[in-house]
């Protein structure tokens, strides 16, 4: 009980603590700064730290935000290293845990203030040029994309915190491994090819069938939680596959938010990110290779913040961020994102 009431404060005590002023866009250069390190925990959404959930209870925000899947059993039983099954009681809640940004031009990085150094003559250039043979932009069809976007992954230091106390508190590992993904690096991400050679079951998708689908998915993730089932469909935003950086939407909004969704599917289709919610998951996180849309949500930093909310994967930008749009200099995303955690506490 100590260690679930630490839990709790410690959630009360950073929705305080991350109250600042909103920062809003710097326009003064073609790669924009989004106010530094210190306007990604200004701009947070205090609220969407909850609900918590605790032995079948929600605690705090709606139960609506309690995704579908999770575990919402009141006791678990976890082996312990001598396998013997330890009583615990089941906990769940959200955990901010990465930062991500889509950007027009390679390498820029608003949450750095500038470049991450991939100019040609640097070391992350030239690796780039020499896996792509050029700038691997060329590589996705022509007259197929509307936009193309690159992303960097970054850690959230209050989510890997929380990691840190779930991990403790915990009989599982409920925060699955670390990561930092520079999409640049990556020829996949250029090249629908190599990104459907990696996706093979996106061929069963590729039909209009499967795409006039996704509108029940839109409607669902717009007005209550996305379709668990139809891991191909990221609502109103599009089709998961592949999971490269082309968008077939002219509008920004929704493309950035396809592609910060496609790399948090790809992130987790390659163990990169593990499944953390649902009964099977509350002894152990583990790699899921399909999409487990419902156990993340989104959360716009940058160039005009969410600061009192967040949203499904999927849900219609016109509910929640149209708006949060400015043409040339806002057309660069930084985006949180949040993600559901089962474990059992001892």
């Amino acid at each position: 009980m100590k260690r679930l009431s630490g839990i709790v404060l410690v959630a009360l005590i950073m929705c305080f603590a991350v109250l600042a002023p909103v920062r809003r866009a710097d326009a003064s250069s073609t790669c924009p700064s989004a106010g530094g390190a210190g306007a990604v925990f200004s701009n947070i959404c205090v609220g969407c730290l909850f609900p918590i959930t605790i032995a079948g209870a929600v605690i705090g925000g709606s139960p609506a935000d309690v995704p579908i899947g999770a575990d919402m059993s009141p006791v678990c039983f976890c082996k312990s290293f001598m396998g013997i099954p330890i009583p615990g009681i089941t906990i769940g809640m959200w955990i901010p845990k990465r930062v991500v940004e889509s950007v027009r031009n390679p390498y820029c990085s608003p949450t750095l203030g500038g470049s991450l150094g991939g100019s040609s003559g640097s070391v992350l250039g030239g690796l780039a040029h020499g896996l792509l043979g050029g700038d691997g932009v060329s590589a996705v069809k022509a007259g197929k994309s509307q936009g193309f976007h690159n992303v960097h992954v970054f850690l959230y230091p209050i989510g890997e915190i929380i990691g840190d106390m779930l991990s403790t508190a915990c009989l599982s590992d409920a925060s699955g491994p670390g990561l930092i993904y520079v999409s640049e690096l990556d020829p996949s991400w250029n090249n629908d090819q190599l990104a459907e050679l990696m996706t093979p079951e996106a061929s069963v998708f590729a039909n209009e069938a499967a795409v006039a689908s996704c509108m029940a998915d839109a409607a669902a993730s717009s007005t209550y939680q996305p379709i668990p089932s139809m891991y191909w469909c990221m609502g109103s935003w599009g089709t998961s596959y592949p999971f490269d950086g082309a968008t077939t939407t002219s509008d920004a909004v929704r493309q950035n938010s396809l592609v910060t969704a496609k790399a948090v599917a790809r992130l987790q289709r390659f163990g990169l990110i593990f499944k953390t919610m649902g009964p099977d998951a509350v002894c152990n996180a583990y790699p899921e290779p399909v999409l487990v849309k419902n156990q993340y949500k989104f959360q716009q930093l940058w160039p005009f913040p969410e600061t009192t909310s967040d949203h499904w994967m999927g849900a219609d930008p016109n509910l929640w961020g149209e708006w949060r749009h400015a043409p040339i200099v806002g057309e660069d995303y930084v985006t949180l994102n949040w993600q559901f955690s089962n474990c059992c506490l001892y």
